[in-house]
């Protein structure tokens, strides 16, 4: 992989989540190739290329939590004892509504878990706290999802299914699955996508990305800093950076990026890199050891609203 990869990954976005309805055409290899100044062929054949590899295991879709009557979030929990972090990990998998689990070398990991109401994410809490042995976890991102103001029928959830774990195949097979015509399919799914009841995302797998190390930076700033800190950031990484955000507690930062590296040399490299930009105070790391989703209880709300809503 190198610089343009990554910049094709970043202009269709990583993460199933966000404050606005996700805006499709980032998927179009059109759209890609204006943004960044190439032919779309050319971003048809890195995607191609991601593809094979198994970097790109496919391009999956992921339903507005609120749909589902849910809300998400995610916290960073400290277990220095390598022993106990994987017995951590075996206890958590089971737990309802698991999102994703980011290990991070060291004594770090990151545990996405979704909820109805603050009581439910409370028992949650203290549960992880339990298993982890940390019991003042980090609150690191909300996974903010737009408001919905209609339920969605039982063929919204029949098309939102059929593109599950297939996101950029045609509408004709999706017509064909939920047993209405393309045109209805069409229309259903164009209003979802507006109103913000879908994201569509390449479900990538970071083992498969040959020659680079991904990680995390996370950046302090200096009090009262403007926005332009964190735009002279972006752009000294513009070669480097996948995605950003703005973690949920200041105790990790104010801005936070994943990365790439070329070696594990390279990331103290970049980490500095970062405490030379104005107006940043200090600079943190986070090299993952794995990043694993658990979907499977996504997959059978999803199926269970195809049948009976």
């Amino acid at each position: 992989m190198d610089s343009l990869d990554v910049k094709i990954i970043r202009t269709m976005g990583l993460r199933p989540y966000g404050h606005s309805p996700q805006a499709l055409d980032h998927l179009k290899p059109s759209f890609i190739g204006a943004q960044l100044g190439v032919e779309p062929e050319t971003v048809k054949a890195r995607l191609l290329r991601m593809e094979e590899a198994g970097f790109i295991r496919f391009y999956q879709l992921y339903p507005n939590f609120r749909h589902l009557g849910l809300l998400a979030s995610a916290y960073l929990f400290r277990v220095p004892d390598e022993d106990r972090k994987s017995e951590a990990i075996r206890r958590i998998e089971p737990i309802d509504g698991l999102v994703e689990i980011h290990n991070f070398l060291g004594a770090e990991m990151c545990v996405d878990v979704s909820y109805r109401t603050p009581i439910e994410l409370s028992k949650k809490l203290r549960l992880l706290s339990d298993f982890t042995g940390d019991a003042e976890p980090t609150p690191l991102y909300e996974r903010h999802m737009p408001e919905v103001e209609r339920s969605l029928s039982r063929l919204d959830w029949r098309i939102l299914k059929a593109l599950r774990y297939h996101a950029r195949r045609s509408l004709l097979e999706v017509a064909d699955e939920a047993h209405a015509s393309v045109r209805t399919v069409r229309r259903r799914f164009d209003r979802m996508a507006r109103e913000g009841s879908l994201f569509i995302v390449p479900a990538v797998d970071a083992a498969k990305a040959a020659g680079i190390v991904l990680y995390e930076l996370l950046f302090y700033t200096d009090p009262g800093t403007e926005r332009s800190t964190m735009n002279r950031i972006l752009e000294a990484y513009a070669d480097r950076y996948i995605y950003h955000y703005v973690p949920s507690s200041q105790a990790l930062g104010n801005f936070d990026m994943l990365l790439y590296a070329e070696s594990t040399g390279e990331i103290e490299a970049m980490r500095l890199r970062g405490r030379d930009v104005p107006g940043v105070a200090k600079v943190a790391s986070l090299v993952f050891r794995g990043w694993t989703e658990y979907t499977d209880w996504i997959d059978a709300a999803m199926g269970e609203r195809a049948l009976s809503s």
